[in-house]
């Protein structure tokens, strides 16, 4: 729980969807980016990275997806993709049950 790092953006520029399209593991990413405006970030553990994705999914609509690091066997970052209310709403909950 401590150490769980969450960013959120409203809006992701151009060259920022990019970089992630590049290091995620998601199909149909660019198309995603296109309907979601929203993007949380969620560095910590692979524990809590696995229980705050199973969080946000139950709390709103938003897309789960991790994002590589240097090495692709690990899990490093989660990220969650939706409407700015729903990624609010998913990132609130993951905050209430795991700090960050």
């Amino acid at each position: 729980m401590a150490g769980l790092k969450i960013h959120v953006m409203k809006t992701v520029s151009e060259g920022t969807k990019e970089i992630i399209i590049r290091r995620a593991r998601m199909d149909g990413l660019r198309e995603l980016f296109q309907t979601h405006a929203a993007l949380a970030l969620c560095n910590g553990n692979v524990c809590d990275l696995i229980y705050a994705s199973d969080l946000a999914q139950k709390t709103s609509e938003v897309e789960v997806f991790e994002i590589s690091g240097n090495c692709p066997q690990h899990l490093t970052c989660l990220a969650i993709l939706g409407s700015a209310a729903a990624v609010d709403e998913a990132v609130e909950r993951i905050r209430s049950e795991l700090g960050g």
